[in-house]
């Protein structure tokens, strides 16, 4: 695409943003209001932002102008954590962690359920491919050294039935093979005894012509109808530009950009920096010798936290003492007649609890936002520097644009001049405070420095700084020790939505009726997206959006949730620190070697962020009673792990998954205490079911009228995706994919491999559908709709007395 294709949608997506911050604002505006009320409006938001923030991405992916790049990724960040913002939101008011979409905002939008659902950006991996190659060789390559091999696969056992099969179909193939080569033999010694006149050389000339004719014929036909599928869009455009090719233009773009910064500055600090200098202190003498005719002293200048001199400028033509009441912060004597004043309101309204106890349940009030004022502020700079620009559309080289540059540079250069300035100006209003003081012939104290100002009203940070243990050893060092242990391990490349599965598209008529609609497959991938890859991406995000430390992902053997937790590391590019109590045994023994690799753990996990901490088995640490056969020390770290999770800031980007199939077998206080969500996989449905068979079917050539998919996925019902996988691995075998032009692949030939294994079981649903009654969010969302009911049961009868 075109230079003036991305400009334009730019411009476009410019404003979208507009029309989105505009409804976003009206939100904020309404304050409190009833929860039906939100609901609409922030599903709407949640769809335009989803939009938005595909379209930035591609933008992000195509661009090659550095300057351009900048603000796209501020707008791309913002409006990620826009999402997750109101993400946090909609989870309030529904009180569930499944947000499903509003068929209503969907039509009105235009936007089918698939686009709704957000995409990873590209550049959480793309812009640190380097680094991440290299730490998979550097992980390769120690285990390489240790004599550690490459997963190989299990070998195979075979019953003598089996194996008595494959030698007789060896032997027949050899002895096919000999009775070939015999025939060939047979029909080159007749060829030898023919006329050796040139008899056949017409025939064989016919034959060439006719195969040549038949190629170019069908090339050409193939040709064309490839040509005709593209106009109509039936057909992809073939991707023929190098990826590569792109990346180092992008490098070469970004190095002539930050060479023009430093080359613009030093030309602009050699042209302008005196003439600055000279003419900020002609402006503060000047105000200073007007100050001192007209008050008789000489003014306070005020820090350089304070503001400095601009400060000055802005309260000129006022007393002294206005200017340090404006400046001063908040007394103390205000601070605590504000708080009585609240403290007196707050006990007013406990004594009106038990009468707003219905609007406090049914209004809502939505959190302040961090990024929607770098939205607007990002959006309003590009239309101001870019959009009614003129750009040469036929310079394909993007070039950066030195007067943007020099017009930043010369903002810069003007504060720091300023700053230093200032000290001047401090020391020789020193020097004539000491003079006046003199002149007046009594002993005058020298005018004080302007203390700095504290900041008033932040929080300060409790946490403690944590000794350092290995203070003398370097990165790699300590990286290598964990490899050597197996604490961080190597994990295959996954995307995320390799997870397949269907969407709940009925869920937000179910939720109109009043019913709770189960989620399906395609919610959880959408639910991973949001809480665990979205944040990790992004350093900005994952520090202003709503934190999420941990993560527990539950569901039967087979259901996805390793695959789910390769594909947050994959799409985010992190390192993965495996703290499995199997795998931990008789590593770092002791208390203190426990000590030590906590420490190890959470200080490399900080160094090469992003991380992730993955825990298999999660429950087993809290489990009551544990079996006798169980060599493992599962409790080893039960009193760690809640210390590991809160150890984690928001300006660090680790997340903790553990991964359990039976999460009911352990103490549940416990274990909620430690995992801040809980995403339960469910069972596959009908629609996921089909959508894996036909998806896999299509990638293995196997997909045939012949084969009923729909009989295929009611068959497939009870059973896991990755045990319909393994199954389906099983049957298509080299010599039955070869066999597939022959013999179309049928539905009993998969029946027949899943017979043999073993679905979920009744029981497994009853115990996981009991516990996840018992999980925080949703023994919450009972509690208000029990409250709920009883508040409207007490008005009508409170009606009905009236009455």
């Amino acid at each position: 695409m075109s230079n003036k294709t991305y400009n334009d949608l730019i411009c476009e997506t410019s404003e979208l943003i507009g029309e989105a911050t505009q409804t976003d604002e009206a939100v904020f505006e309404t304050g409190a209001a009833e929860r039906n009320i939100f609901q609409p409006l922030l599903s709407e938001l949640r769809i335009r932002y989803t939009i938005l923030v595909s379209r930035l991405d591609e933008i992000y992916d195509q661009l090659l102008q550095p300057q351009k790049r900048l603000i796209v990724r501020r707008l791309l960040e913002a409006c990620l954590g826009r999402l997750l913002e109101i993400k946090y939101d909609l989870v309030e008011i529904y009180i569930s962690d499944y947000t499903y979409d509003d068929d209503e905002a969907l039509q009105k939008l235009q936007v089918t359920p698939q686009e709704a659902e957000p995409c990873v950006p590209q550049y959480f991996v793309r812009e640190r491919e380097d680094e991440i190659k290299s730490r998979r060789k550097f992980i390769t390559d120690t285990l390489s050294k240790l004599g550690h091999e490459t997963t190989k696969r299990p070998s195979i056992v075979l019953t003598e039935q089996q194996a008595i099969i494959i030698i007789q179909s060896h032997e027949r193939a050899r002895q096919g093979r000999l009775r070939g080569q015999f025939m060939k033999e047979i029909r080159l010694l007749k060829e030898k005894g023919r006329d050796q006149k040139g008899e056949m050389s017409a025939t064989a000339a016919t034959a060439i012509q006719r195969v040549w004719r038949g190629f170019i014929t069908r090339r050409a036909t193939k040709k064309r109808k490839r040509d005709e599928q593209l106009l109509i869009g039936m057909e992809l455009a073939p991707y023929t530009e190098s990826q590569a090719l792109i990346k180092a233009e992008e490098k070469e773009r970004e190095k002539e950009y930050q060479q023009a910064l430093i080359t613009t500055e030093g030309e602009l600090r050699k042209q302008h920096e005196d003439k600055i200098k000279e003419r900020i202190g002609d402006e503060l003498r000047r105000w200073i010798s007007e100050y001192y005719e007209r008050t008789n002293k000489l003014p306070e200048f005020p820090s350089e936290e304070g503001g400095g001199s601009r400060t000055m400028f802005s309260r000129q033509g006022t007393s002294a003492e206005s200017d340090l009441s404006k400046s001063s912060p908040v007394s103390s004597k205000e601070s605590k007649k504000s708080k009585e004043s609240k403290d007196k309101k707050s006990a007013k309204t406990d004594d009106n609890k038990s009468k707003d106890d219905m609007d406090d349940l049914q209004n809502y009030r939505c959190m302040n936002s961090a990024f929607l004022q770098d939205i607007i502020s990002a959006n309003e700079e590009f239309e101001d520097m870019w959009k009614f620009k003129e750009i040469d559309y036929d310079d394909s080289n993007e070039r950066y644009h030195k007067d943007i540059i020099q017009r930043e540079k010369m903002v810069k250069i003007e504060q720091e001049t300023r700053n230093i300035v200032d000290d001047m100006m401090r020391s020789e209003l020193d020097l004539l405070q000491a003079a006046i003081d003199k002149d007046r012939s009594h002993k005058g104290k020298k005018a004080k420095k302007p203390q700095k100002k504290v900041r008033r009203g932040g929080k300060k940070s409790k946490k403690k700084k944590e000794k350092d243990l290995t203070p003398d050893r370097t990165t790699e060092s300590l990286f290598e020790e964990l490899v050597a242990n197996g604490i961080i391990r190597p994990y295959p490349v996954v995307k995320i939505d390799d997870f397949i599965g269907e969407k709940n598209y009925v869920a937000s008529d179910l939720r109109k009726q009043g019913r709770e609609p189960l989620p399906c497959l395609g919610d959880i991938r959408q639910l991973i997206k949001e809480y665990c890859i979205l944040p990790l991406g992004s350093e900005h995000v994952r520090t202003n959006a709503p934190q999420i430390r941990s993560v527990l992902l539950t569901g039967p053997s087979g259901s996805g949730k390793k695959m789910l937790l390769h594909a947050i590391c994959s799409e985010v590019g992190a390192t993965l620190f495996d703290l499995t109590p199997a795998n931990i045994v008789g590593k770092y023994p002791g208390k203190t070697g426990l000590i030590m690799l906590i420490h190890l753990v959470m200080k490399v996990s900080r160094l090469l962020q992003p991380s992730v901490i993955w825990m298999d088995d999660a429950e087993k640490p809290f489990v009551k009673k544990i079996p006798k056969t169980d060599k493992t020390d599962p409790k080893r770290l039960k009193k760690e792990l809640s210390k590991i999770i809160k150890a984690i800031c928001p300006e660090d980007r680790v997340l903790f998954v553990g991964t359990s199939r039976t999460p009911w077998e352990a103490e549940q206080k416990l274990l909620f205490q430690c995992y801040t969500k809980v995403i339960q996989i469910p069972r596959a449905d009908y629609g996921s079911i089909s959508l894996m068979w036909r998806t896999k079917l299509h990638r293995a050539g196997a997909l045939s009228q012949k084969l009923d998919v729909s009989c295929l996925a009611r068959v497939s019902d009870s059973y896991t995706i990755g045990t319909l996988l393994s199954a389906l691995d099983d049957v298509l075998t080299t010599k039955r994919r070869l066999q597939l032009r022959v013999r179309a692949l049928t539905a009993q030939e998969v029946a027949v491999q899943l017979s043999f294994r073993e679905p979920v079981y009744a029981e497994h649903d009853v115990a996981a559908e009991a516990w996840w009654y018992k999980t925080p969010l949703e023994r919450r969302r009972q509690k208000v709709l029990q409250r709920l009911e009883e508040l409207e049961q007490e008005n009508e009868e409170k009606v009905a007395l009236v009455k």
